[in-house]
């Protein structure tokens, strides 16, 4: 396991990139970006997007859509292409079955309705999701596979259905986040979300196999042809805004109503304290990461935070060995009552997809890292 030279980020990430000096793709993108930079890619965003107007039928009412959970980061995009591009989105979130959502995601929701916007919700089947999260946990080691399929999806089906040929999207998952499979043509060109590890890994047969076709639909990604059919076009807007990071939006959410996390940092490892509002699950996703890949929650948010320029690598090591992989038991007691097992299977599932390599596996304790943060490592 090699560590990127000045952030966390390790080449175990799925689709992970580094230059010859040993420096992720999401570094060496933020090294050349500046005020200047993101002033002009605002300009060019622009014209991307009246290039979009000019050459395809305008729908109505929307000029595109905004995929949105209520978290920080949807909140702030859905006010950013309302007042600071000045379009008029229709916003759509995928939610979660009852079961899933938590009580402060549904006040999120509201709290965005409540800002003037129109927003459609499309939900899986409570049951088939359930089934369906066991089903990947299973067969990938991931316990949100199924609902990231449906979160991706959800938003290209409703532009495709209505006939509004924009979407909006937040950062780069190429060059801010590091994932290179979602590379497009230029800096704003969001059309290869298709090729997202979370998307293409395992393919879609299995879901087939647990649910009728109908209930199945919501998590499949719309084809290329469908997409070219439709003349849709996906863009992002994280090259083009030169303040956003995980803190700057979640002070703006919390500035406009969004309610953070309450609980302490222990309980879940989110040491932004607002990450993952809406559903509890995704922690336990984040715990299992770590275990597959050496690199959790904290991890990220760390990234983040280094190429800001607010925090140093060896403070953000201090902050990684403390809260990656955290995930309390209760979280994942309320998961196995959701999925219908007992947290022993739970175990046993996780531990077989846990990174020997990385991990001390031993039986009746969770798995510890063998593994220093911030050093490469060979076992």
């Amino acid at each position: 396991m090699k560590y990127c030279k000045k952030c966390l980020t390790t080449d175990l990430r799925p689709n992970a990139s580094f230059n010859s000096d040993e420096v992720c793709t999401a570094c060496e993108y933020g090294n050349v970006m500046s005020g200047k930079a993101y002033a002009a890619n605002l300009d060019t965003l622009r014209s991307l997007i009246q290039k979009n107007k000019s050459k395809r039928k305008k729908h109505p009412k929307y000029d595109c859509i905004v995929g949105v959970s209520g978290g920080k980061d949807s909140t702030r995009q859905a006010h950013w292409v309302r007042d600071r591009l000045g379009l008029n989105p229709l916003l759509v979130c995928c939610g979660y079955p009852p079961l899933q959502m938590t009580e402060t995601g549904a006040n999120n929701i509201s709290n965005i309705i409540s800002m003037g916007f129109d927003l459609e919700i499309i939900t899986p089947a409570p049951q088939s999701a359930a089934h369906l999260s066991l089903l990947s946990f299973k067969k990938y080691g991931n316990v949100c596979k199924s609902t990231e399929m449906a979160l991706h999806s959800a938003v290209p089906k409703i532009a495709i259905e209505k006939k509004i040929s924009l979407i909006l999207w937040g950062e780069n998952d190429a060059l801010q986040v590091g994932d290179s499979g979602a590379m497009g043509e230029n800096y704003f060109d969001a059309n290869n979300l298709r090729n997202l590890n979370t998307l293409t890994e395992g393919g879609v047969n299995w879901i087939f196999d647990k649910v009728d076709t109908y209930k199945a639909q919501i998590y499949i990604y719309p084809s290329k042809e469908l997409f070219d059919k439709a003349k849709l076009d996906i863009m992002y807007l994280g090259p083009a805004w030169d303040d956003w990071s995980n803190d700057s939006n979640s002070i703006y959410g919390a500035l406009t109503g969004l309610t953070l996390r309450s609980d302490d940092v222990e309980i879940t490892g989110d040491i932004s304290g607002a990450s993952m509002l809406d559903e509890e699950f995704t922690h336990i996703n984040m715990m299992i990461k770590f275990y597959k890949f050496g690199f959790g929650m904290a991890t990220d948010i760390c990234n983040d935070r280094i190429r800001n320029g607010v925090l140093t690598r060896d403070q953000a090591i201090n902050l990684v060995s403390q809260y990656d992989g955290k995930c309390d038991d209760l979280i994942i007691l309320k998961y196995c009552n959701y999925v219908g097992i007992d947290v022993i299977e739970f175990w046993d599932i996780v531990k077989t997809y846990t990174n020997d390599n990385l991990f001390y596996v031993n039986k009746g304790e969770r798995p510890k890292k063998k593994f220093t943060v911030g050093v490469d490592f060979v076992d």
